[in-house]
């Protein structure tokens, strides 16, 4: 027993140490880059739990608590039913089956399917949804997916007579494994391609500005700015802008593009005007008209959305957007 408490104040010792270097090396670089001090967890949990209702996360918007398992579902289809699988399977192979395994291996299992759960639930229960949580996990879901993928294999694997599965033909048993994983193979294809071919209109459509764009013109966003990908897709020289639309919440602000006077990155320190955490319109954001300029808009013609870009309100370019609803 004193060994073991031994061991586990070793582990708690080192983590501890790790964690502390790693906030220490954080809190430095954000210092060099934000010109100020700034414990970036801390700011992450303080603005998303620890704030009132007029500011916080879900000032943005709210969403039920099975966005995500509708979401993940969309995604990876029958795998995430496997990830979510993946601690049943295990109590089940451990304490039912009784599977002639160590407890260290029951207990390092564990310890690696838990923390998908934890982040799926603590996330599932904040009310401000967005897929894009749920990027950090996509490599924990794989590995719950596999480590239960692993233990049905193992009973489908069986040719111990109480079993019911081992009355089967081994060859019956391997052809469900080889359709279960084409069939979600397929799924997750059919998936991909879809979005490629149903959502790619908002890239699209910048494409012609490599022709018919000059140094010095502006592509002006209205109530599309949340399809606009990023000002990579832009022409050198060219500028994404903000105008009046139905839209009226607090809009992205540009970064500084200061050369002289103040130091290394400017953009990184120097707050944009009129930037706030009340998702308050900003008027300042918005500019008027423009001698050229790109207008970025999706219309609703005959129930198909269309993403288009106008010039001096003259169609240029349209491309055909799927519609969510």
């Amino acid at each position: 027993m004193l060994d073991r408490f031994g061991k586990f104040a070793a582990a708690a010792r080192d983590t501890t140490g790790t964690n502390i270097d790693t906030q220490a090396l954080q809190f430095f670089i954000d210092l060099f880059f934000y010109r100020r001090i700034a414990v970036v967890p801390y700011n992450i949990i303080k603005y998303n739990i620890f704030n009132g209702s007029e500011k916080g996360p879900n000032i943005y918007g709210t969403e039920p608590w099975h966005f995500y398992l509708r979401n993940l579902t969309l995604n990876f289809n029958a795998w995430f039913l496997l990830a979510l699988l993946a601690m049943p399977l295990l109590l089940w192979q451990n304490y039912i089956r009784r599977q002639p395994a160590t407890r260290q291996s029951f207990v390092r299992n564990a310890t690696f399917v838990t923390p998908f759960y934890l982040w799926l639930v603590i996330f599932s229960l904040q009310p401000h949804k967005e897929e894009r949580f749920m990027y950090p996990i996509y490599p924990l879901l794989a590995l719950n997916a596999a480590i239960a993928l692993h233990i049905v294999m193992i009973y489908l694997g069986s040719t111990d007579p109480k079993d019911l599965v081992s009355k089967l033909p081994g060859k019956l048993r391997m052809t469900v494994i080889v359709l279960f994983v084409l069939l979600t193979l397929d799924i997750a294809f059919l998936r991909t391609y879809g979005i490629m071919s149903g959502y790619r209109a908002p890239l699209q459509v910048y494409s012609p500005l490599n022709e018919a764009g000059r140094h010095g013109d502006n592509v002006c966003l209205g109530k599309e700015w949340y399809r606009f990908p990023s000002s990579y897709h832009l022409p050198n020289g060219m500028k994404a802008k903000f105008i009046k639309s139905a839209f009226n919440g607090l809009l992205p602000g540009e970064f500084s593009e200061a050369k002289v006077g103040f130091g290394f990155f400017p953009g990184a320190w120097l707050e944009p005007p009129g930037m706030n955490d009340e998702n308050k319109e900003d008027p300042a954001k918005y500019v008027s008209a423009f001698p050229r300029r790109f207008d970025i808009a999706a219309v609703n013609i005959q129930n198909r959305l269309i993403s288009s870009i106008a010039r001096f309100w003259s169609t240029h370019t349209s491309r055909i957007l799927l519609q969510t609803n």
